[in-house]
């Protein structure tokens, strides 16, 4: 997984020592849940760019603090079951809205993660693929005098 537990509850917690009353009394299974659910969006979002998902060892900081912090929200949300947040300045919705933008700006190319080195500029291994599975021209296509099939 690209966060651990312990850090979506450091998030979640004003005060690291006390996770009462916070999302951070969730149980580890719930909370795991969360991550999970957030890698998915990450891993979804990024698949158009990147070979996803990342390999454990190789997992860019920025991707870690993006899961990290959509699993987050999605664990204040399953603790407030429904109940709107007092302020739109709320910590946890604010780390949720920039974890948005900055996933929508990798996805979208304004944002680039550091590449590895031994890996290509979109992360994935250096490979070439031939998305098209039709013939792409003919013989005749050049202006030859030849016709397509001699």
């Amino acid at each position: 997984m690209y966060a651990q537990v312990d850090e979506v509850r450091a998030v979640l917690a004003r005060d690291p020592s006390q996770f009462a009353n916070t999302a951070a009394s969730l149980d580890d299974a719930a909370i795991t849940g969360h991550i999970a659910s957030a890698q998915a969006q990450v891993d979804g979002r990024l698949a158009g760019r990147y070979t996803v998902p990342f390999p454990a060892d190789a997992v860019p900081q920025l991707v870690v603090d993006i899961t990290r912090d959509i699993a987050a929200y999605l664990a204040d949300l399953t603790y407030r079951q429904g109940l709107d947040y007092e302020t739109d300045r709320d910590p946890v919705v604010l780390r949720y809205q920039q974890a948005m933008q900055l996933l929508g700006q990798i996805a979208g190319g304004q944002i680039d993660l550091p590449v590895e080195p031994g890996t290509s500029e979109t992360g994935g291994l250096l490979t070439a693929r031939n998305r098209y599975g039709g013939d792409l021209f003919g013989l005749s296509d050049f202006g030859l005098g030849v016709r397509d099939g001699w």
